[in-house]
């Protein structure tokens, strides 16, 4: 088994080289209800920023490097739902690079103060626009790259996005389970984590399924392009780096389901998660309700702290004026 997080009994150079390395625990409380089913959660916020997006933040930055695309000094831009954003303005402040992100106003305002307490600048984008929409985040971070020369990271065509979760998470979670895995359960946001992941584990064990979790309002689950509050997770069009292949098969959860079940792992685990990891918690939920999951071991990720969401999801008045505490 690798050690987990060894990087602690060591002196590192940089807070970039704590990336990665999460542990992964037993839900023995949250599905107690199915003591012959084995949950783990890999957990993600044990990354220096609190989530999965540092892996991708860091891997592609160093990738850019490599090849020469970029130097300390430069400005970089990038469209984000705020938690690539977190890892990138960690990223871009030990590294020595300006950082400017354009994202939607429908993020929490403790992303946004994250954000700017790292030194980025922050534009937000009206939440209604449409991905392709010019004044939306995705289509700003474009024409202010080709018009001011900055760099675009561009998280959702970067083939570094995936290929850091199969360079590290999948090899992780392999070694963690000792090869012993049934299932591997993720949300989906620019399909990153869970293809390079899948592909990992799927190359190692073939019948290995991975099942993704997706929001109400989302495309890749098939359903219509609707508003959800959810953060992080879901889009109106695809991803270049979400390979569909790997998945087999995806199920639909709504907002109120994901942000109680988010609070209720705060509550069973003592786990502060935010509301995209809530709505995988709905997923394997209804997963293990199957039958032939039965003595099997089923692997979620738990994506993000739920810091960034104290005022909204575990904020009962917020909770209680959008209909969704129980």
């Amino acid at each position: 088994m690798i050690p987990v997080c060894d990087f602690r009994s060591q002196v590192v150079d940089s807070i970039l080289d704590t990336v990665g390395n999460t542990p992964m625990v037993r839900l023995k409380r949250m599905f107690a209800e199915f003591p012959e089913t084995e949950v783990l959660a890999k957990i993600e916020f044990m990354n220096p920023n609190g989530s999965v997006k540092d892996r991708i933040a860091k891997a592609m930055i160093e990738d850019a490097e490599d090849r020469g695309l970029i130097k300390p000094g430069d400005t970089l831009i990038e469209p984000t739902s705020g938690n690539t954003g977190l890892g990138l303005a960690m990223a871009a402040a030990a590294k020595g690079y300006k950082l400017i992100i354009t994202m939607p106003m429908k993020m929490s305002e403790e992303k946004r103060r994250l954000l700017r307490a790292f030194g980025a600048e922050l534009i937000l984008t009206p939440t209604e626009c449409a991905y392709d929409h010019p004044d939306g985040a995705i289509e700003l971070a474009k024409r202010l790259a080709q018009e001011k020369g900055y760099h675009i990271l561009n998280q959702y065509y970067n083939p570094a996005n995936p290929q850091a979760h199969f360079d590290a998470t999948g090899p992780e979670i392999w070694e963690q389970t000792q090869g012993r895995i049934d299932y591997f359960v993720a949300s989906m946001g620019t399909g990153g984590t869970i293809s390079g992941t899948s592909k990992f584990l799927k190359s190692k064990d073939a019948n290995i399924k991975t099942i993704g979790i997706d929001p109400e309002g989302s495309i890749f689950s098939g359903d219509t392009v609707k508003p959800y509050l959810v953060e992080g997770i879901g889009y109106d069009f695809w991803p270049g780096v979400l390979d569909t292949g790997v998945i087999d098969e995806m199920i639909r959860i709504g907002d109120k389901a994901s942000f109680n079940e988010g609070r209720m792992l705060a509550r069973l685990e003592g786990m502060l998660a935010g509301g995209s990891t809530g709505t995988v918690c709905a997923g394997v939920r209804q997963l293990l309700a199957r039958p032939e999951l039965k003595g099997k071991r089923v692997v979620m990720v738990l994506h993000d702290s739920g810091r960034s969401y104290l005022t909204k999801m575990y904020n009962d008045e917020w909770m209680r004026e959008n209909g969704f505490l129980d």
